[in-house]
Protein backbone atom coordinates (compact mmCIF):
# COMPACT_ATOMS: atom_id res chain seq x y z
CA UNK A 1 0.00 0.00 0.00
CA UNK A 2 1.44 3.60 -0.53
CA UNK A 3 2.94 5.14 1.99
CA UNK A 4 1.65 8.69 3.24
CA UNK A 5 4.28 11.56 2.36
CA UNK A 6 5.57 13.86 4.86
CA UNK A 7 6.11 17.63 3.80
CA UNK A 8 10.00 16.91 4.53
CA UNK A 9 10.14 14.13 1.98
CA UNK A 10 8.71 16.66 -0.69
CA UNK A 11 11.76 19.10 0.04
CA UNK A 12 14.42 19.77 -2.48
CA UNK A 13 17.70 18.53 -0.33
CA UNK A 14 19.35 21.46 -1.41
CA UNK A 15 17.41 23.80 -1.42
CA UNK A 16 14.92 22.87 1.16
CA UNK A 17 11.80 24.28 -0.87
CA UNK A 18 9.36 21.79 -2.26
CA UNK A 19 10.63 20.24 -5.57
CA UNK A 20 10.20 22.40 -8.46
CA UNK A 21 10.49 20.28 -11.32
CA UNK A 22 11.80 17.05 -8.92
CA UNK A 23 13.83 14.39 -10.04
CA UNK A 24 15.07 11.29 -7.76
CA UNK A 25 18.68 9.57 -7.79
CA UNK A 26 19.07 5.91 -7.60
CA UNK A 27 19.54 6.23 -4.02
CA UNK A 28 15.95 7.47 -3.98
CA UNK A 29 16.58 11.25 -2.75
CA UNK A 30 14.77 14.23 -4.75
CA UNK A 31 15.53 17.36 -5.88
CA UNK A 32 14.80 20.21 -8.10
CA UNK A 33 16.46 19.76 -11.31
CA UNK A 34 17.91 22.93 -11.94
CA UNK A 35 19.32 22.46 -7.77
CA UNK A 36 21.11 19.10 -8.66
CA UNK A 37 22.81 20.20 -12.25
CA UNK A 38 23.92 23.18 -10.17
CA UNK A 39 25.38 21.32 -7.58
CA UNK A 40 27.62 19.34 -9.99
CA UNK A 41 28.39 21.74 -12.19
CA UNK A 42 29.88 23.27 -9.37
CA UNK A 43 32.04 20.63 -7.68
CA UNK A 44 32.41 17.02 -8.79
CA UNK A 45 33.57 14.71 -6.50
CA UNK A 46 37.12 13.28 -7.09
CA UNK A 47 35.46 9.68 -7.65
CA UNK A 48 32.57 10.91 -9.87
CA UNK A 49 29.40 11.93 -9.03
CA UNK A 50 27.36 11.97 -5.22
CA UNK A 51 24.44 12.63 -3.90
CA UNK A 52 24.17 15.82 -1.17
CA UNK A 53 21.68 14.16 0.97
CA UNK A 54 23.46 10.31 1.93
CA UNK A 55 26.72 11.10 0.05
CA UNK A 56 26.00 8.06 -2.29
CA UNK A 57 29.06 7.77 -4.58
CA UNK A 58 27.90 6.70 -8.55
CA UNK A 59 31.25 6.24 -10.86
CA UNK A 60 29.34 8.14 -13.68
CA UNK A 61 26.51 10.54 -14.00
CA UNK A 62 23.72 8.54 -13.21
CA UNK A 63 20.45 9.21 -15.16
CA UNK A 64 18.05 11.84 -13.18
CA UNK A 65 14.34 10.44 -13.23
CA UNK A 66 11.42 12.23 -13.12
CA UNK A 67 10.37 11.52 -9.74
CA UNK A 68 6.30 13.23 -10.99
CA UNK A 69 4.08 11.94 -13.39
CA UNK A 70 3.10 14.43 -15.76
CA UNK A 71 -0.11 15.51 -14.46
CA UNK A 72 -1.73 18.91 -14.03
CA UNK A 73 -2.79 20.40 -10.61
CA UNK A 74 -6.94 20.12 -10.15
CA UNK A 75 -7.06 23.17 -7.98
CA UNK A 76 -4.73 25.24 -10.72
CA UNK A 77 -7.52 26.76 -13.07
CA UNK A 78 -5.29 29.32 -15.01
CA UNK A 79 -1.84 28.09 -15.11
CA UNK A 80 -1.61 23.74 -15.84
CA UNK A 81 1.02 23.72 -12.79
CA UNK A 82 2.53 20.09 -12.52
CA UNK A 83 0.95 18.09 -9.43
CA UNK A 84 3.62 16.52 -6.85
CA UNK A 85 0.92 14.04 -5.19
CA UNK A 86 -2.46 12.82 -5.51
CA UNK A 87 -5.04 12.22 -3.09
CA UNK A 88 -6.69 8.73 -3.56
CA UNK A 89 -9.36 9.41 -1.24
CA UNK A 90 -10.23 12.66 -2.76
CA UNK A 91 -9.03 11.36 -6.37
CA UNK A 92 -7.44 14.93 -6.88
CA UNK A 93 -3.75 15.64 -7.80
CA UNK A 94 -2.32 18.96 -6.20
CA UNK A 95 0.90 20.95 -6.94
CA UNK A 96 3.03 21.67 -4.24
CA UNK A 97 1.23 24.90 -3.15
CA UNK A 98 -2.30 23.06 -2.83
CA UNK A 99 -1.06 19.94 -1.02
CA UNK A 100 0.23 21.88 1.81
CA UNK A 101 -3.35 21.34 4.17
CA UNK A 102 -3.35 17.47 3.25
CA UNK A 103 0.26 17.58 4.46
CA UNK A 104 -0.54 20.24 7.89
CA UNK A 105 -4.53 19.46 8.44
CA UNK A 106 -5.03 16.60 11.04
CA UNK A 107 -8.07 15.60 9.37
CA UNK A 108 -6.75 15.07 6.35
CA UNK A 109 -3.88 13.15 7.56
CA UNK A 110 -5.60 9.84 7.19
CA UNK A 111 -5.90 10.69 3.52
CA UNK A 112 -3.52 8.12 1.11
CA UNK A 113 -1.18 10.62 -1.16
CA UNK A 114 0.79 8.78 -3.82
CA UNK A 115 2.71 10.04 -7.23
CA UNK A 116 0.63 11.76 -9.67
CA UNK A 117 -1.93 9.40 -11.05
CA UNK A 118 -2.67 9.91 -14.57
CA UNK A 119 -5.59 6.92 -14.60
CA UNK A 120 -7.48 6.00 -11.40
CA UNK A 121 -8.90 3.00 -13.22
CA UNK A 122 -6.00 1.34 -12.45
CA UNK A 123 -6.29 1.69 -8.89
CA UNK A 124 -10.09 0.51 -8.50
CA UNK A 125 -12.31 -2.16 -8.28
CA UNK A 126 -13.62 -2.49 -11.91
CA UNK A 127 -16.67 -4.84 -10.31
CA UNK A 128 -17.83 -2.18 -7.35
CA UNK A 129 -15.40 1.19 -8.94
CA UNK A 130 -13.69 1.68 -5.39
CA UNK A 131 -9.79 2.27 -4.57
CA UNK A 132 -8.41 -1.01 -4.25
CA UNK A 133 -6.92 -1.06 -0.33
CA UNK A 134 -6.65 -5.10 0.57
CA UNK A 135 -4.99 -8.18 -0.66
CA UNK A 136 -6.82 -11.63 -1.17
CA UNK A 137 -4.73 -14.30 0.08
CA UNK A 138 -6.93 -17.12 -1.86
CA UNK A 139 -6.69 -15.46 -4.79
CA UNK A 140 -3.38 -13.51 -4.97
CA UNK A 141 -5.03 -10.00 -6.25
CA UNK A 142 -5.96 -6.55 -4.50
CA UNK A 143 -9.39 -5.83 -4.02
CA UNK A 144 -11.86 -3.63 -2.25
CA UNK A 145 -13.48 -3.25 0.87
CA UNK A 146 -16.40 -4.42 -0.92
CA UNK A 147 -14.83 -7.73 -2.57
CA UNK A 148 -14.83 -8.87 0.99
CA UNK A 149 -18.27 -8.06 1.75
CA UNK A 150 -20.66 -9.00 -0.96
CA UNK A 151 -18.32 -9.61 -4.11
CA UNK A 152 -16.71 -12.69 -5.11
CA UNK A 153 -14.04 -12.81 -2.39
CA UNK A 154 -16.24 -13.13 0.31
CA UNK A 155 -14.91 -15.20 3.42
CA UNK A 156 -11.40 -15.04 1.88
CA UNK A 157 -8.25 -14.37 3.83
CA UNK A 158 -7.98 -10.34 3.74
CA UNK A 159 -4.57 -8.36 4.93
CA UNK A 160 -4.18 -5.07 3.65
CA UNK A 161 -1.86 -3.90 1.31
CA UNK A 162 0.72 -2.52 4.19
CA UNK A 163 1.18 -6.26 5.10
CA UNK A 164 1.40 -7.53 1.80
CA UNK A 165 3.86 -5.04 0.85
CA UNK A 166 5.84 -5.71 3.72
CA UNK A 167 6.18 -9.22 3.07
CA UNK A 168 6.89 -8.93 -0.28
CA UNK A 169 9.52 -6.66 0.63
CA UNK A 170 11.10 -9.13 3.29
CA UNK A 171 10.98 -11.30 0.61
CA UNK A 172 12.87 -9.28 -2.18
CA UNK A 173 14.75 -8.22 -0.27
CA UNK A 174 16.71 -11.62 0.89
CA UNK A 175 16.76 -12.34 -2.73
CA UNK A 176 18.90 -9.45 -3.40
CA UNK A 177 20.68 -10.07 -0.34
CA UNK A 178 21.17 -13.55 -2.12
CA UNK A 179 22.81 -12.19 -5.49
CA UNK A 180 26.22 -10.89 -2.85
CA UNK A 181 27.68 -14.56 -3.77
CA UNK A 182 27.14 -14.47 -7.20
CA UNK A 183 28.48 -10.37 -7.71
CA UNK A 184 31.36 -12.23 -5.74
CA UNK A 185 31.73 -14.88 -8.37
CA UNK A 186 30.80 -12.63 -11.01
CA UNK A 187 33.48 -10.19 -9.85
CA UNK A 188 36.04 -13.04 -9.85
CA UNK A 189 35.16 -14.47 -13.15
CA UNK A 190 35.79 -10.62 -14.68
CA UNK A 191 38.74 -10.90 -13.28
CA UNK A 192 39.40 -13.79 -14.73
CA UNK A 193 38.29 -12.53 -17.63
CA UNK A 194 40.58 -9.43 -17.50
CA UNK A 195 43.80 -11.81 -16.47
CA UNK A 196 42.88 -14.07 -19.92
CA UNK A 197 42.62 -10.62 -22.13
CA UNK A 198 46.19 -9.71 -20.69
CA UNK A 199 47.19 -12.87 -21.43
CA UNK A 200 45.85 -13.61 -24.73
CA UNK A 201 47.45 -10.28 -25.71
CA UNK A 202 50.76 -11.50 -24.87
CA UNK A 203 50.76 -14.52 -26.17
CA UNK A 204 49.53 -13.18 -29.26
CA UNK A 205 52.34 -10.59 -29.21
CA UNK A 206 54.62 -13.37 -28.45
CA UNK A 207 53.11 -15.11 -31.42
CA UNK A 208 53.57 -12.37 -33.93
CA UNK A 209 57.02 -11.41 -32.54
CA UNK A 210 58.21 -15.12 -33.39
CA UNK A 211 56.91 -15.19 -36.78
CA UNK A 212 58.19 -11.24 -37.42
CA UNK A 213 62.07 -12.50 -36.63
CA UNK A 214 61.37 -15.65 -38.85
CA UNK A 215 59.79 -13.58 -41.76
CA UNK A 216 62.54 -11.43 -41.37
CA UNK A 217 65.13 -14.31 -40.88
CA UNK A 218 63.39 -15.71 -44.44
CA UNK A 219 64.06 -11.70 -45.76
CA UNK A 220 67.54 -11.75 -44.98
CA UNK A 221 68.13 -15.38 -46.79
CA UNK A 222 66.22 -13.74 -49.83
CA UNK A 223 68.18 -11.05 -50.11
CA UNK A 224 71.12 -12.95 -49.86
CA UNK A 225 69.85 -15.10 -52.30
CA UNK A 226 69.00 -12.20 -54.72
CA UNK A 227 72.84 -11.11 -54.52
CA UNK A 228 73.70 -14.47 -55.07
CA UNK A 229 71.69 -15.41 -57.99
CA UNK A 230 73.05 -11.61 -59.66
CA UNK A 231 76.39 -12.61 -58.85
CA UNK A 232 75.72 -15.61 -60.83
CA UNK A 233 74.45 -14.08 -63.95
CA UNK A 234 77.56 -11.56 -63.79
CA UNK A 235 79.86 -13.89 -63.65
CA UNK A 236 78.64 -15.87 -66.90
CA UNK A 237 78.20 -12.62 -68.30
CA UNK A 238 81.80 -11.94 -67.84
CA UNK A 239 82.28 -15.43 -69.37
CA UNK A 240 80.16 -15.21 -72.22
CA UNK A 241 81.92 -11.78 -73.23
CA UNK A 242 85.32 -12.79 -72.70
CA UNK A 243 84.30 -15.54 -75.35
CA UNK A 244 83.05 -12.78 -77.68
CA UNK A 245 86.13 -10.48 -77.42
CA UNK A 246 88.84 -13.20 -77.95
CA UNK A 247 86.45 -14.53 -81.19
CA UNK A 248 86.54 -10.58 -82.24
CA UNK A 249 90.37 -9.81 -81.57
CA UNK A 250 91.26 -12.81 -83.31
CA UNK A 251 89.08 -11.78 -86.77
CA UNK A 252 90.27 -8.14 -86.28
CA UNK A 253 94.10 -9.31 -86.44
CA UNK A 254 92.99 -12.14 -89.45
CA UNK A 255 91.12 -8.57 -91.06
CA UNK A 256 94.55 -6.72 -90.98
CA UNK A 257 96.70 -8.96 -92.14
CA UNK A 258 94.43 -8.97 -95.13
CA UNK A 259 94.38 -5.56 -95.09
CA UNK A 260 97.89 -5.52 -94.97
CA UNK A 261 98.30 -7.60 -98.09
CA UNK A 262 95.93 -5.81 -100.19
CA UNK A 263 97.72 -2.50 -99.63
CA UNK A 264 101.22 -4.01 -100.42
CA UNK A 265 99.72 -5.51 -103.57
CA UNK A 266 98.78 -1.74 -104.75
CA UNK A 267 101.99 -0.73 -103.91
CA UNK A 268 103.58 -3.01 -106.24
CA UNK A 269 101.77 -2.46 -108.90
CA UNK A 270 102.85 0.89 -109.09
CA UNK A 271 106.02 0.17 -109.66
CA UNK A 272 108.09 -1.61 -112.70
CA UNK A 273 108.19 -4.59 -114.06
CA UNK A 274 110.72 -6.00 -112.66
CA UNK A 275 110.57 -5.37 -108.87
CA UNK A 276 106.74 -5.97 -109.18
CA UNK A 277 107.72 -9.68 -110.28
CA UNK A 278 110.21 -9.89 -108.17
CA UNK A 279 108.28 -9.43 -105.03
CA UNK A 280 105.24 -10.83 -106.12
CA UNK A 281 105.86 -14.61 -105.05
CA UNK A 282 106.28 -13.52 -101.60
CA UNK A 283 103.12 -12.01 -101.60
CA UNK A 284 101.14 -14.29 -102.84
CA UNK A 285 102.73 -16.50 -100.56
CA UNK A 286 101.25 -15.08 -97.75
CA UNK A 287 98.00 -14.44 -99.58
CA UNK A 288 98.04 -18.34 -99.60
CA UNK A 289 98.84 -18.51 -96.65
CA UNK A 290 95.83 -16.87 -94.85
CA UNK A 291 93.54 -18.43 -97.39
CA UNK A 292 94.09 -21.82 -95.81
CA UNK A 293 94.74 -20.39 -92.00
CA UNK A 294 92.02 -21.83 -90.11
CA UNK A 295 89.73 -19.11 -89.08
CA UNK A 296 88.44 -18.63 -85.07
CA UNK A 297 84.83 -20.08 -85.68
CA UNK A 298 81.69 -17.51 -83.96
CA UNK A 299 81.34 -19.71 -80.67
CA UNK A 300 77.60 -20.67 -79.40
CA UNK A 301 77.19 -17.93 -77.21
CA UNK A 302 74.53 -19.29 -74.28
CA UNK A 303 74.48 -18.42 -71.18
CA UNK A 304 74.72 -21.34 -68.87
CA UNK A 305 72.13 -20.94 -66.23
CA UNK A 306 72.43 -24.16 -64.27
CA UNK A 307 74.04 -23.52 -61.14
CA UNK A 308 71.51 -20.37 -60.55
CA UNK A 309 68.38 -23.32 -61.35
CA UNK A 310 70.13 -25.37 -58.73
CA UNK A 311 70.43 -22.58 -55.91
CA UNK A 312 66.77 -21.89 -56.73
CA UNK A 313 66.00 -25.46 -56.64
CA UNK A 314 67.52 -25.75 -53.29
CA UNK A 315 66.01 -22.90 -52.01
CA UNK A 316 62.63 -24.55 -53.37
CA UNK A 317 62.71 -27.01 -50.83
CA UNK A 318 63.73 -24.71 -47.91
CA UNK A 319 60.67 -22.96 -48.45
CA UNK A 320 59.12 -26.02 -48.03
CA UNK A 321 60.46 -26.38 -44.92
CA UNK A 322 59.94 -22.64 -44.41
CA UNK A 323 55.94 -22.42 -44.09
CA UNK A 324 55.89 -25.57 -42.83
CA UNK A 325 57.68 -23.87 -39.33
CA UNK A 326 55.57 -20.74 -39.72
CA UNK A 327 52.55 -23.34 -39.76
CA UNK A 328 53.88 -25.01 -36.55
CA UNK A 329 55.01 -21.98 -34.56
CA UNK A 330 51.42 -20.95 -34.84
CA UNK A 331 49.71 -24.74 -34.73
CA UNK A 332 51.99 -23.72 -30.96
CA UNK A 333 49.59 -20.77 -29.92
CA UNK A 334 46.32 -23.01 -31.10
CA UNK A 335 45.30 -24.38 -27.88
CA UNK A 336 44.94 -21.42 -25.94
CA UNK A 337 41.90 -20.05 -27.70
CA UNK A 338 39.89 -22.39 -25.48
CA UNK A 339 40.61 -20.54 -22.25
CA UNK A 340 38.45 -17.81 -22.90
CA UNK A 341 35.40 -19.17 -24.65
CA UNK A 342 34.96 -21.65 -21.89
CA UNK A 343 35.20 -18.98 -19.35
CA UNK A 344 31.87 -17.67 -21.05
CA UNK A 345 29.61 -20.94 -21.66
CA UNK A 346 30.26 -21.33 -17.67
CA UNK A 347 27.00 -18.57 -17.51
CA UNK A 348 23.81 -20.09 -16.78
CA UNK A 349 20.61 -19.06 -15.39
CA UNK A 350 19.22 -20.87 -12.56
CA UNK A 351 15.69 -20.24 -10.78
CA UNK A 352 15.32 -17.67 -7.38
CA UNK A 353 15.23 -19.62 -3.54
CA UNK A 354 11.42 -17.03 -3.96
CA UNK A 355 9.29 -18.13 -0.52
CA UNK A 356 6.73 -16.57 -1.98
CA UNK A 357 6.11 -16.95 -5.39
CA UNK A 358 2.69 -16.04 -5.90
CA UNK A 359 3.00 -12.52 -4.45
CA UNK A 360 6.70 -11.65 -5.83
CA UNK A 361 8.14 -11.86 -9.44
CA UNK A 362 11.12 -14.72 -9.29
CA UNK A 363 14.32 -13.17 -9.36
CA UNK A 364 16.85 -14.54 -11.97
CA UNK A 365 20.10 -15.13 -10.51
CA UNK A 366 23.40 -16.07 -12.70
CA UNK A 367 24.76 -19.49 -11.47
CA UNK A 368 27.96 -20.49 -9.78
CA UNK A 369 31.05 -21.29 -11.75
CA UNK A 370 31.77 -24.29 -12.77
CA UNK A 371 35.74 -25.04 -14.34
CA UNK A 372 37.28 -22.06 -13.50
CA UNK A 373 40.16 -21.93 -15.42
CA UNK A 374 43.17 -19.86 -14.19
CA UNK A 375 45.63 -17.88 -15.60
CA UNK A 376 48.48 -20.66 -14.39
CA UNK A 377 46.17 -23.34 -16.83
CA UNK A 378 46.18 -21.18 -19.82
CA UNK A 379 50.36 -21.07 -19.60
CA UNK A 380 50.03 -24.96 -18.69
CA UNK A 381 48.54 -25.50 -21.98
CA UNK A 382 50.64 -23.45 -23.88
CA UNK A 383 54.30 -25.25 -22.16
CA UNK A 384 52.36 -28.33 -23.22
CA UNK A 385 51.65 -27.53 -26.98
CA UNK A 386 55.35 -26.22 -26.93
CA UNK A 387 57.22 -29.46 -26.13
CA UNK A 388 55.99 -32.63 -28.31
CA UNK A 389 57.57 -35.75 -29.56
CA UNK A 390 57.37 -34.24 -33.10
CA UNK A 391 57.55 -37.53 -35.47
CA UNK A 392 60.72 -37.51 -37.77
CA UNK A 393 61.88 -38.61 -40.89
CA UNK A 394 65.44 -38.99 -42.12
CA UNK A 395 66.09 -37.14 -45.28
CA UNK A 396 67.56 -39.62 -48.21
CA UNK A 397 68.76 -37.16 -49.90
CA UNK A 398 71.22 -36.32 -47.33
CA UNK A 399 72.42 -39.95 -46.53
CA UNK A 400 75.97 -40.60 -47.21
CA UNK A 401 76.47 -43.96 -49.16
CA UNK A 402 77.00 -45.84 -46.69
CA UNK A 403 74.12 -45.62 -44.77
CA UNK A 404 70.80 -47.64 -45.62
CA UNK A 405 67.52 -46.25 -44.67
CA UNK A 406 64.40 -48.31 -43.63
CA UNK A 407 61.30 -47.95 -46.26
CA UNK A 408 59.30 -45.62 -43.46
CA UNK A 409 62.61 -43.59 -43.24
CA UNK A 410 62.73 -43.93 -39.77
CA UNK A 411 65.78 -46.24 -39.06
CA UNK A 412 69.11 -45.99 -40.22
CA UNK A 413 71.98 -48.51 -40.26
CA UNK A 414 76.18 -48.85 -41.86
CA UNK A 415 76.87 -50.46 -44.71
CA UNK A 416 80.40 -51.55 -45.47
CA UNK A 417 79.11 -51.34 -49.56
CA UNK A 418 77.99 -48.31 -51.42
CA UNK A 419 74.31 -47.71 -51.97
CA UNK A 420 72.79 -46.66 -55.56
CA UNK A 421 72.33 -43.31 -54.60
CA UNK A 422 71.61 -40.72 -56.92
CA UNK A 423 74.27 -37.76 -57.03
CA UNK A 424 73.43 -35.05 -54.98
CA UNK A 425 75.21 -31.69 -53.76
CA UNK A 426 72.94 -32.00 -49.79
CA UNK A 427 74.41 -35.95 -50.05
CA UNK A 428 77.40 -36.81 -46.79
CA UNK A 429 80.06 -37.95 -48.90
CA UNK A 430 82.87 -37.90 -46.45
CA UNK A 431 81.46 -38.71 -43.00
CA UNK A 432 78.64 -41.74 -42.70
CA UNK A 433 75.63 -39.40 -41.34
CA UNK A 434 72.49 -38.24 -42.30
CA UNK A 435 69.81 -35.09 -41.11
CA UNK A 436 66.26 -35.37 -41.05
CA UNK A 437 63.97 -33.53 -43.28
CA UNK A 438 62.17 -31.57 -40.42
CA UNK A 439 64.01 -28.36 -38.89
CA UNK A 440 63.21 -25.96 -36.35
CA UNK A 441 64.16 -22.05 -35.45
CA UNK A 442 61.94 -22.02 -32.34
CA UNK A 443 60.20 -23.66 -29.67
CA UNK A 444 61.29 -26.50 -27.61
CA UNK A 445 61.37 -29.88 -29.53
CA UNK A 446 61.53 -33.91 -27.83
CA UNK A 447 62.84 -37.06 -30.00
CA UNK A 448 63.58 -40.46 -28.91
CA UNK A 449 66.65 -42.87 -30.97
CA UNK A 450 67.07 -46.43 -30.07
CA UNK A 451 70.41 -47.59 -30.16
CA UNK A 452 72.04 -51.07 -31.58
CA UNK A 453 76.42 -50.70 -31.88
CA UNK A 454 79.45 -49.36 -30.10
CA UNK A 455 80.11 -46.20 -32.82
CA UNK A 456 77.54 -43.62 -33.78
CA UNK A 457 76.38 -40.04 -33.30
CA UNK A 458 73.04 -38.15 -32.21
CA UNK A 459 72.56 -34.17 -32.29
CA UNK A 460 71.76 -31.62 -34.23
CA UNK A 461 73.46 -29.19 -37.06
CA UNK A 462 72.53 -26.44 -39.58
CA UNK A 463 71.46 -27.17 -43.17
CA UNK A 464 74.53 -25.46 -44.13
CA UNK A 465 77.28 -27.72 -42.68
CA UNK A 466 79.62 -28.55 -45.66
CA UNK A 467 78.85 -32.42 -47.05
CA UNK A 468 82.67 -32.72 -47.98
CA UNK A 469 86.09 -32.61 -45.95
CA UNK A 470 86.98 -32.82 -42.19
CA UNK A 471 84.15 -29.86 -41.24
CA UNK A 472 81.58 -31.70 -42.20
CA UNK A 473 82.10 -33.96 -39.26
CA UNK A 474 79.30 -33.26 -36.73
CA UNK A 475 82.31 -33.95 -33.99
CA UNK A 476 84.82 -30.79 -35.45
CA UNK A 477 82.39 -28.42 -37.25
CA UNK A 478 81.02 -25.21 -35.41
CA UNK A 479 77.53 -26.03 -37.25
CA UNK A 480 76.51 -29.11 -35.21
CA UNK A 481 76.25 -29.89 -31.64
CA UNK A 482 76.23 -34.15 -31.01
CA UNK A 483 76.50 -36.36 -28.27
CA UNK A 484 79.22 -39.11 -29.98
CA UNK A 485 80.14 -42.89 -28.50
CA UNK A 486 83.14 -44.73 -30.00
CA UNK A 487 83.74 -48.28 -28.23
CA UNK A 488 83.01 -47.03 -25.08
CA UNK A 489 83.82 -43.44 -24.97
CA UNK A 490 80.85 -41.13 -24.63
CA UNK A 491 81.28 -37.43 -25.34
CA UNK A 492 79.94 -34.33 -25.82
CA UNK A 493 81.37 -32.73 -29.18
CA UNK A 494 80.95 -28.97 -30.88
CA UNK A 495 83.57 -27.10 -33.03
CA UNK A 496 86.22 -30.15 -32.66
CA UNK A 497 86.05 -29.50 -28.62
CA UNK A 498 84.41 -32.33 -26.57
CA UNK A 499 83.58 -33.04 -23.03
CA UNK A 500 84.09 -36.94 -22.03
CA UNK A 501 81.10 -38.04 -20.21
CA UNK A 502 80.56 -40.92 -17.71
CA UNK A 503 79.01 -43.53 -18.08
CA UNK A 504 77.68 -46.73 -16.01
CA UNK A 505 75.57 -49.12 -18.29
CA UNK A 506 75.32 -49.33 -22.00
CA UNK A 507 73.10 -47.07 -23.88
CA UNK A 508 70.00 -48.63 -25.99
CA UNK A 509 67.96 -44.97 -26.23
CA UNK A 510 68.76 -41.63 -26.22
CA UNK A 511 66.37 -38.49 -25.43
CA UNK A 512 67.34 -35.39 -27.17
CA UNK A 513 65.54 -31.92 -26.26
CA UNK A 514 66.15 -28.95 -27.76
CA UNK A 515 64.70 -25.87 -26.54
CA UNK A 516 65.25 -23.25 -29.23
CA UNK A 517 64.45 -20.32 -27.77
CA UNK A 518 66.57 -20.60 -24.47
CA UNK A 519 69.66 -21.49 -26.75
CA UNK A 520 69.64 -25.31 -24.60
CA UNK A 521 70.17 -28.86 -26.50
CA UNK A 522 69.83 -31.64 -23.44
CA UNK A 523 70.78 -35.74 -23.65
CA UNK A 524 69.47 -37.99 -21.53
CA UNK A 525 69.88 -41.94 -21.10
CA UNK A 526 66.63 -43.42 -20.60
CA UNK A 527 66.12 -46.46 -19.27
CA UNK A 528 63.30 -47.51 -16.38
CA UNK A 529 64.56 -43.81 -15.93
CA UNK A 530 65.58 -40.71 -17.34
CA UNK A 531 69.38 -39.45 -16.53
CA UNK A 532 70.61 -36.23 -17.76
CA UNK A 533 74.12 -36.62 -19.82
CA UNK A 534 74.61 -33.44 -21.03
CA UNK A 535 73.94 -29.81 -22.09
CA UNK A 536 75.05 -27.53 -24.65
CA UNK A 537 74.33 -23.81 -24.50
CA UNK A 538 74.35 -21.93 -27.79
CA UNK A 539 72.64 -18.97 -29.39
CA UNK A 540 70.73 -20.52 -32.43
CA UNK A 541 70.91 -18.54 -35.66
CA UNK A 542 68.62 -20.53 -38.23
CA UNK A 543 67.27 -24.15 -39.16
CA UNK A 544 68.26 -27.14 -37.27
CA UNK A 545 68.27 -30.24 -38.06
CA UNK A 546 68.19 -33.31 -36.50
CA UNK A 547 71.64 -34.95 -37.43
CA UNK A 548 72.90 -38.62 -36.59
CA UNK A 549 75.92 -40.55 -37.39
CA UNK A 550 76.55 -44.22 -38.15
CA UNK A 551 79.93 -46.54 -38.13
CA UNK A 552 80.64 -50.12 -38.21
CA UNK A 553 77.31 -52.32 -37.42
CA UNK A 554 75.40 -50.02 -35.30
CA UNK A 555 71.91 -48.54 -36.00
CA UNK A 556 69.75 -45.97 -35.18
CA UNK A 557 66.15 -46.00 -34.68
CA UNK A 558 63.69 -42.82 -34.33
CA UNK A 559 60.93 -43.55 -32.06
Amino acid sequence: MESKVSEEQLNCGVCLQVCKDPVTLPCRHNFCLKCIEDVWTQAVDQNGFSCPECHSKFDSKPSLERSIATVSCDHCSENQTPAVKTCLKCETSFCAVHLKPHLTKMVLKDHMLVNPVTDFTERKCPDHEKILEFFCIDDVVCVCSSCGVTGSHKSHTMVSLAETEAEIKEEVMLEVESLWSVEQDCCTKQQDLEKSEVEIKELTNELKGNLVKKFREWGKQLEEDEKNVLKLIDQEEIRVLSQIRNCSEAITEVMQQIKLIKNEAQDLMQGDCLYFIQNSKGLLSRVTEIQNATYPDTPELILDLSSISQLLRNRMEDSKQYYLAIEEVIGMYEGTKSTVTAVVKNFRPIESRSRFSTKAQKVIAASPWIGNLKSYEMKRLLRDSKEKFFPLTLDSKTANKHLILSDDLQSVAHRHQNQLYPSNPLRFKTHTQVLCTQSFFCGRHVWDVEIKGNWWGVGIAYGSIPKIGSNSDLRKTSKAWCLYFCISTLSAYHNNKFVHLPLKDSINRVRVQLDYDAGTLSFYQVTDTVTHLHTFEATFTGHVYPAFCCEATSELKLS
